[in-house]
């Protein structure tokens, strides 16, 4: 019989630097998550609730909304809760779901936009076929896509993964391969583990906050029906 060993807790380290601030931290953070909630409920609450926003585009703004609600509930809240103790862990089965959740989000998006290209090409390209293109069938087969491929992809990649990468703050992304390159090349680019950490989440910060505000909120028929609303 062989000897194994079960991994039951991961203990975190890439908090270290944020000993000393970390109530800035929280509340930076907390911050950031209140208005990545905000500006996407809004959006959302207002697509649902005006008749005259149900059309595709709309639609798909508001899939896109809730995947960032999804996305960001995966890492904020464990987050918030590990800035407030004095030594962050995490489970193995925390960090595996919280991992998958995060992958799936990333992809959830990417399909999304994907979609929102294809809906922009036919309205403008095909302007006289875009009600004929675009059906209803069509919109609920591409939203059943965004969401579907994503959801089942992360799940595949992670069962076949060797390692979880993305635990607590430490999520191993393309920025974050950038700086390690950037560091390889250059041994005197020094990086602080803060400007790291900063870099590797920015997919957790930048689009949440803003896809809401470029893809929605700037639409003057959304901003008129959110004044109503208010």
């Amino acid at each position: 019989m062989e000897n194994s060993t079960q991994v039951k807790l991961f203990y975190l380290f890439g908090l270290q630097e944020t000993f000393n601030n970390k109530s800035v931290y929280f509340i930076l953070s907390l911050i950031t998550y209140l208005l990545i909630i905000t500006v996407n409920l809004t959006l959302i609450i207002t697509i649902i609730q005006e008749k005259g926003l149900h059309e595709p585009m709309y639609i798909f703004l508001c899939s896109l909304c809730v995947n960032g609600l999804y996305g960001t509930a995966g890492f904020y809240p464990k987050l918030l809760l590990d800035l407030q103790s004095d030594v962050q862990v995490i489970s193995y089965g925390g960090c595996f779901t919280q991992a998958y959740v995060i992958y799936t989000s990333v992809l959830c998006e990417i399909s999304t936009l994907t979609v929102m290209s294809y809906d922009r090409y036919v309205a403008i390209c095909r302007p006289l076929l875009y009600h004929t293109i675009v059906t209803s069938l069509t919109v609920r087969k591409l939203l059943l896509f965004s969401w579907c491929y994503p959801l089942f992809a992360g799940l595949i990649s992670l069962i076949s993964a060797v390692r979880i990468p993305l635990c607590g703050s430490r999520i191993d992304k393309i920025f974050l391969t950038l700086f390690d390159t950037l560091q390889g090349w250059n041994s005197n680019v020094n990086i602080t583990l803060n400007m790291r950490n900063a870099m590797a989440v920015q997919f957790l910060v930048i689009p949440p906050v803003f896809n809401p505000l470029i893809y929605g909120l700037n639409l003057h028929q959304i901003r008129s029906m959110g004044r109503a609303i208010v």
